[in-house]
């Protein structure tokens, strides 16, 4: 019969970063977001390499790639700036992480 008896959550639940560093947060990694979906659009040819696929093609359309990482990027980033949920955060970062990575991969190694 401890204190923390009743109170288990998983580590991905709960909120963070309460008030206006909250949304302040949130709106910055939008805008990132935004930012690497403008320049993932621009900066990589239509078929992108990828590193899935149904078909065993390596190769993708720009298209998908840059709506996959920007639904991440800004969905996160909403679902963070509306509930303040650990896992809006981490959609989020993920999403501009993976754009980071598919740009770094598309224009420096091919």
């Amino acid at each position: 019969m401890g204190a923390y008896e009743g109170k288990a959550r998983g580590r991905c639940e709960g909120t963070v970063l309460e008030g206006r560093a909250g949304l302040a947060v949130a709106l910055a990694l939008g805008v990132a977001a935004l930012a690497f979906m403008a320049l993932e659009w621009f900066l990589l040819p239509d078929q992108v390499v990828v590193q899935f696929g149904i078909s065993g093609e390596h190769y993708g359309p720009k298209a998908v790639v840059v709506l996959i990482t920007a639904a991440l990027g800004v969905g996160g980033a909403a679902w963070l700036g509306v509930s303040r949920a650990k896992t809006g955060l981490l959609l989020s970062a993920v999403g501009s992480g993976l754009a980071l990575v598919t740009l770094a991969i598309n224009l420096v190694l091919f």
